[in-house]
């Protein structure tokens, strides 16, 4: 409740000027799982996707398989994000508004190296075949993989706890705008 008390004058403001289109940006922690009711280290993944300079899908959750390193929860997680990539390629499609591709960005080069490249790294022979459904949709031009600093990848703060400054920056990111309570949004 004190979160929305707090956060009830700012709103979403997709600025259709702007001309950034639609893209994403994923990220995921490592093993940070550490609650009393599961011991098993799965990771967190969490994506957003803008249009418009506003977001408008984001997704936090805890991964499914445990990872044996931060590359495979990143790829994992980069995975799941085309999947959504995919989908809204297609919605595009069908509104007569198609994207050539959807821009994807993520903070681990060597998740990305792994998305692609089709030939099974010594590294990630392990992972489920699902999550090299990447690859396909690299391969299909619905995505690109393109490679961001930590600290300018906004999906940072769906994965961890965030200081002040890189938690203000990110909000920023997502197209959140301030409205004092005395203005109309």
């Amino acid at each position: 409740m004190r979160y929305l008390v707090s956060t009830s004058n700012y709103a979403l403001v997709y600025d259709s000027s702007s001309n950034t289109g639609l893209y994403a940006y994923c990220d995921s922690s490592y093993g940070d799982d550490q609650s009393e009711l599961d011991r098993k280290r799965r990771s967190t993944q969490g994506f957003y996707f803008s249009l418009a300079s506003a977001s408008i899908k984001w997704h936090s959750k805890m991964q499914a398989l445990v990872s044996t390193s931060s590359t495979m929860a990143e790829y994992m997680a980069l995975s799941d994000c085309a999947r959504d990539c995919a989908w809204y390629k297609i919605l595009f499609e069908e509104l007569g508004k198609p994207f050539d591709h959807i821009p994807l960005y993520g903070d681990s080069r060597g998740a990305i190296f792994n998305s692609q490249k089709p030939v099974t790294q010594k590294g990630i022979k392990h992972i489920e075949i699902r999550y090299h459904y990447i690859r396909e949709q690299i391969e299909k031009g619905t995505v690109k993989l393109y490679a961001v600093p930590t600290a300018d990848n906004t999906a940072d703060m769906f994965t961890k706890n965030l200081g002040p400054i890189l938690f203000l920056k990110h909000r920023e990111g997502l197209g959140l705008e301030f409205y004092p309570p005395s203005q109309n949004v």
